[in-house]
C-alpha cells in the first residue's frame, strides 16, 4: 500500500533512527572485544576466545542415582511368530546379531547371519474428520454520484431517486416466490423447506401487460434458457459489452492478455493530452455482481437415509427497465437478457474399480466416522449495489477540447466458495437429507436522458444481464433400502459393533477391501441461497451551447449491468435408499418488464409501472416484495468481514 509523503518521511526518519541506534549499540560491543583481545595478545594469554559460564547448580550427592534397567533374556524355545492372514503386504523388518544388548535369537529358526520377522499389522485409516460449514457473505455497494455543473431547468434528482425506489419495490412483487430465509434454524425445523415447497407447487401468478413471464417445472427447466426459449450457447457477458467498456478492455490489456494492476489513468507522471474535440460522458457505468459456489463436501455412491430425500431448486430472474430518452440525436438501445444453464451430469465413483479385495472370502476393512448431530453445508450470500448516476449539466463551450466525465463508475462484488470434503463408500443418515439451491436475481435500470445541443456516440447502448448457471456432478437414482440397512438407521455410536457387522453380512459390500462410512445420527442439510440485487438510476440532463458551432458528442447510456451465479455441485453417482421416500422440485421463473419507445406498446407498460408503483406504500415497503431476511444477533455478530465460516 502507498503512503503519503508526511507518512513517508516519518517512516524514514523512525528506520533511520532504529539504524543508527543500532550500530552505535554494536560499536560499543566491538570496542570492548577489541580491547580485550589487544589485551590478549599483549599479556600472551593462551585462549583468549575461551568463554566460561558459571552455573551454580547444588546436587546433593545419592539423590539422583541412576535408574536400574535389565534386559530380560528371551526363551531358547520360542515358537516364530505366526503369519496371519491380511488385506495388506506382510512388513519385512531386517535385523542382525548385534540388535541390542544381551538379545537372544534361536538358532533353530535357521536364518543364518540375519533375522527376518513377518509382522502383520492391522492397518489404521486415520483422517481428519469433517465437520459442518457454514458461510455468511453480505456484500452492499451504495452510490451517489449526482453531478450538478451548471444551472438548468433540471429534472428533480429526489423525486427521481423516489420513483426508482418504487420501481424496486415492483421488480421485488414480479418474484413467483418471496425471497428465502438465511436462518439456518428455519431449515433444521423443516419450516423454511415447507414454505419453499408450498411457493414452488403454487406460485404467484403474473398476468399484468406489459410484463413478460416464462415458467418452467421439472425437467422443462433443464438445459439452456434465454428470455423464455431454449438455445443450444450460453451468450457471453464479455462479447456482448457496451463498445465503451470494449474499449477500456482492450487498452488495459496487455501483451499477454493480463490486465495491469493498476489503471493505466493512475499514472500521472506526464501531462495528459487532451485530443481535439468535444465530449460529455455522462453514462458509461460497470455494476456486476458476481458469485462461483464449489462444493464437494460429502457424498458416496451408497447413501441410507433414514427420513425423506428433499432436492428443491428454485431460480427467480427479474429485470425491470425503462429507457426513455428526450432531445436531439439516437434513442438508446437497452439489451435485455435473463439466461440460465441447469444441469446434471453422470460421475461414477472413479475408486470403486479400484476396492477389490485380493481374496473374494475376506471379511473388509471398515471404517466409520461418527455425527451425533446435523450435517450443515450452507452458504447465505446476499450482494446489493443500489447507485445513481443523475447527472445535471448545462454549459457553453468555447474552448478547443473539452472533456466531462460525470458517470464511468465501476462497482463489482464478487465472492468466491471453494469447499472440499471427503467421498464415502456409504453415508448413512438418521434423519432427512434436504438439498436446496435457490437463486433470486434482480435488476433495476432507468436509463431516461435529456439531452439537448449534443449528439450522442455510437455507443450508445446498454447491457442488462441475469445469468445463472447450476452445475450437479453425479446424478441420483433412487431404490428401496434392504432391511438389513434399515436396522443401521437408528445406531449410535456405542453400537459401532453391530454397524460393522450389519455391513460386513450385506452382500452390497461383499468383495470390496475397504468400506469407509459417514454416520449421521442427525439430518444431512445441503443449502445454497444466493440474492443479487443490481439498480442502476443513470437519468441525466445534457443541455449544451456551442457559440463557436462545434460538435459535442455525449454518452448517455453505455451502461453495463450484471447479476450472475455459478453453483457447482461435485460428487459421484448415488443410489438413494430412503425409509420415508423421496421429493424432487424444480422451478426456473424469468419476468421482465421494459419500457422503451421501441416497444410495440409502450403506453401499456408505463400504464403497467404506473399501477405497480401505485400499489406500493412507500419505496421498499410493498406488500407485494416480501422484505429480505434479517440476520439475528449472533450471526450478524460473526459477518463483520463480509465473509465468516464456522466449522463444527
Amino acid at each position: 500500500m502507498s503512503l503519503d509523503s508526511i507518512t513517508e518521511q516519518i517512516a524514514h526518519f523512525v528506520g533511520t533512527f532504529e539504524l543508527t541506534t543500532e550500530q552505535a549499540r554494536w560499536r560499543d560491543q566491538y570496542e570492548e572485544f577489541v580491547a580485550l583481545r589487544r589485551k590478549a595478545e599483549l599479556e600472551n594469554l593462551e585462549d583468549p576466545t575461551r568463554i566460561e559460564v558459571k552455573a551454580p547448580l547444588k546436587m546433593n550427592p545419592g539423590d539422583y542415582d541412576p535408574i536400574s534397567y535389565k534386559f530380560a533374556p528371551l526363551k531358547s524355545d520360542l515358537p516364530p511368530p505366526a503369519v496371519s492372514p491380511g488385506p495388506v503386504e506382510d512388513a519385512v523388518l531386517m535385523s542382525n546379531p548385534a540388535f541390542g544388548p544381551d538379545v537372544f535369537f534361536p538358532e533353530t529358526l535357521g536364518f543364518g547371519g540375519g533375522v527376518q520377522f513377518n509382522v502383520i499389522l492391522k492397518p489404521e485409516f486415520i483422517h481428519q474428520l469433517i465437520g459442518s460449514a457454514v458461510t455468511y457473505t453480505v456484500q452492499k455497494i451504495h452510490l451517489n454520484d449526482n453531478d450538478v455543473v451548471g444551472e438548468g431547468n433540471f429534472r428533480d434528482a429526489e423525486a427521481l431517486m423516489e420513483q426508482g425506489q418504487a420501481l424496486k419495490a415492483v421488480a421485488m412483487s414480479l418474484h413467483a416466490v418471496s425471497t428465502p430465509s438465511i436462518h439456518i434454524q428455519d431449515y433444521q425445523s423443516g419450516e423454511a423447506i415447507e414454505q419453499l415447497i408450498e411457493q414452488m407447487q403454487s406460485p404467484v401468478t403474473i398476468d399484468i401487460e406489459g410484463v413478460t413471464v416464462h415458467q418452467f417445472h421439472g425437467e422443462d427447466a433443464t438445459g439452456i434458457i434465454v428470455n423464455g426459449e431454449h438455445v443450444d450457447e450460453m451468450p457471453d457477458f464479455l462479447e456482448l459489452m457496451p463498445e465503451h467498456h470494449k474499449k477500456d478492455l482492450e487498452e488495459e490489456e496487455d501483451e499477454y492478455g493480463i490486465s495491469d494492476d493498476l489503471p493505466a489513468e493512475w499514472d500521472q507522471s506526464e501531462d495528459q493530452e487532451f485530443e481535439d474535440g468535444h465530449s460529455i460522458v455522462a453514462g458509461g457505468n460497470f455494476a456486476v455482481n458476481e458469485v462461483a459456489v464449489t462444493v464437494g463436501w460429502v457424498d458416496a455412491p451408497n447413501i441410507v437415509v433414514g427420513g425423506q430425500a428433499v432436492n428443491l431448486t428454485f431460480v427467480s430472474q427479474v429485470a425491470v427497465v425503462t429507457d426513455v430518452d428526450q432531445g436531439e440525436g439516437a434513442q438508446s438501445k437497452t439489451q435485455v437478457l435473463q439466461a440460465s444453464d441447469i444441469s446434471t451430469e453422470a460421475n461414477e465413483a472413479a475408486w470403486l474399480e479400484l476396492n477389490v479385495a485380493e481374496d473374494p472370502e475376506q471379511d473388509p476393512i471398515v471404517s466409520i466416522d461418527w455425527i451425533s448431530g446435523d450435517l450443515l453445508v450452507t452458504n447465505f450470500i446476499q450482494q446489493l449495489i443500489d447507485a445513481t448516476d443523475i447527472d445535471h449539466i448545462a454549459t457553453e463551450i468555447t474552448s478547443s477540447s473539452t472533456v466531462y466525465t460525470l458517470g464511468d463508475n465501476i462497482l463489482t462484488n464478487v465472492t468466491n466458495i471453494l469447499q472440499l470434503g471427503t467421498y464415502y463408500d456409504v453415508i448413512i443418515i438418521g434423519g432427512d437429507m434436504i438439498s436446496v439451491d435457490v437463486v433470486t436475481q434482480t435488476i433495476v435500470f432507468t436509463d431516461n436522458d435529456v439531452i439537448h445541443g449534443a449528439h450522442t456516440t455510437d455507443a450508445e447502448d446498454n447491457l442488462v444481464m441475469n445469468q445463472v448457471s447450476l452445475k450437479t456432478e453425479g446424478q441420483d437414482s433412487h431404490t428401496e433400502m434392504s432391511a438389513n440397512l434399515a436396522s443401521t438407521v437408528d445406531l449410535q455410536e456405542v453400537d459401532t459393533d453391530a454397524l460393522e457387522d450389519a455391513l460386513l453380512n450385506d452382500p452390497m459390500f461383499a468383495g470390496t477391501e475397504l468400506i469407509r462410512v459417514l454416520k449421521i445420527e442427525g439430518d444431512l442439510m445441503q443449502v445454497n441461497v444466493i440474492d443479487q440485487v443490481t439498480m442502476l438510476q443513470d437519468d441525466d440532463d445534457v443541455y449544451v451551447e456551442t457559440p463557436g458551432g462545434a460538435e459535442v458528442s455525449a454518452l448517455g447510456a453505455g451502461n453495463a449491468l450484471l447479476n450472475a451465479a455459478s453453483v457447482t455441485k461435485m460428487g459421484v453417482d448415488s443410489v438413494v435408499m430412503a425409509q420415508e421416500g423421496e421429493y424432487s422440485e424444480l422451478m426456473l421463473h424469468q419476468a421482465s418488464m421494459f419500457d422503451s419507445p421501441e416497444d410495440e406498446n409502450p403506453e401499456l407498460i408505463n400504464e403497467a409501472i404506473a399501477v405497480l408503483m401505485e400499489e406500493v406504500d412507500a419505496p421498499g415497503n410493498s406488500e407485494h416484495a416480501p422484505g429480505h431476511s434479517k440476520l439475528t444477533p449472533s450471526e450478524a455478530a460473526s459477518i463483520d468481514d463480509g465473509l465468516q465460516s464456522m466449522l463444527a
